[in-house]
């Protein structure tokens, strides 16, 4: 596996940013446009969260696949503020579901303004991204963000139903993260080819780099819950093992573990009966079983396979800096 310096770690994402600086202030005054618009309760939640959301990543992917084609116009900077408003309203339902009370380091907004509220909200917002995607009058722009739409709910589902079972196949687990991360990332991209002109072939390998990048997002995202500091991931260290996530970490420790162990993992996971050192039992056994290594490999299986997907499109700096955004992904879980 090619590891960068830690030096360099997101490297690309900065360079994206730096690039597209103009087109993502566009983003975010488009944003607040629509929220100053609406209500203020429903203005006061969507800033809160889309003020802490960290480094739009779904929106600078809308935005850096249109720049291959140098559409830095209207239509992509309208996609990406749908794209954030898809992602945002996804945060307020998963918060709800979870009954989180910690996102990257601030409250979620159900502890702050109770679940009701917080879920009205997350509606008003997948309402606006409708809205915004019809103004760019791209039909397969609109298809494309709306499956993306209604397959993160089906991930949502499939994902409760797999919850507290460890001996969930790898296969249902891929099904889950696909759907509930990996089809916006590929909508993302794929949306901002589709209203910059590229063929058909450049927008399905745009859908598969995005999608492929997300499906290592999100592996690595349920890595941190089990090897990372709190403040790094703006949430607490061990949610997930708390709530009985099943997730690729927890699968994969339940295939090679011995009969005691899965004992263990029917007591906390599928019981949800734990005990204050049984979180780091759990992480014993990953350590014994290299858990973190396999779910590593595995990810940059993913990532490898994103950046082939490129290979169709022109040797831009945007390229370089898309392929590099997707090698330093995995840099988030040192």
């Amino acid at each position: 596996m090619n590891k960068l310096n830690t030096e360099n770690s997101e490297n690309s994402i900065l360079k994206l940013r730096q690039a597209l600086e103009k087109n993502l202030e566009a983003v975010d005054q488009e944003i607040i446009l629509r929220l100053n618009k609406s209500i203020p309760l429903i203005k006061d939640i969507g800033k809160h969260l889309i003020n802490g959301s960290g480094k739009r990543l779904r929106p600078l992917l809308t935005l850096a696949m249109a720049a291959q084609f140098n559409d830095y116009s209207k239509n992509p900077i309208i996609l990406a503020a749908a794209v954030e408003f898809i992602h945002t309203a996804t945060l307020l339902h998963d918060d709800v579901v979870d009954e989180s009370n910690l996102r990257r380091g601030n409250k979620t907004a159900n502890i702050i303004w109770g679940n009701e509220f917080s879920v009205l909200a997350g509606d008003f917002l997948f309402a606006q991204s409708f809205e915004l995607m019809v103004e760019t009058k791209s039909i397969d722009a609109l298809s494309s963000l709306a499956s993306a739409a209604c397959k993160i709910t089906q991930g949502e589902f499939q994902q409760m139903q797999i919850s507290n079972k460890p001996e969930t196949p790898e296969k249902d687990y891929f099904e889950v993260i696909g759907k509930k991360t990996a089809e916006l990332f590929g909508a993302s991209c794929k949306s901002g080819v589709i209203v910059a002109g590229g063929n058909i072939q450049q927008q399905n390998a745009a859908y598969d780099y995005g999608f492929n990048l997300g499906i290592a997002f999100q592996i690595i995202d349920d890595l941190m819950d089990f090897n990372n500091l709190p403040n790094k991931m703006g949430k607490n260290l061990g949610d997930d093992f708390k709530l009985g996530k099943t997730t690729l970490p927890v699968i994969l420790a339940w295939q090679k573990s011995n009969a005691k162990e899965k004992q263990f993992w029917i007591k906390t996971l599928k019981e949800l009966n734990q005990e204050p050192h049984d979180f780091m039992n759990a992480i014993e056994i990953f350590n014994k079983y290299n858990i973190f290594e396999d779910c590593k490999k595995k990810t940059q299986e993913f990532i490898s396979l994103s950046i082939k997907y490129l290979e169709i499109f022109p040797d831009t700096e945007i390229k370089n800096n898309l392929v590099g955004l997707a090698n330093e992904s995995i840099e988030r879980s040192n």
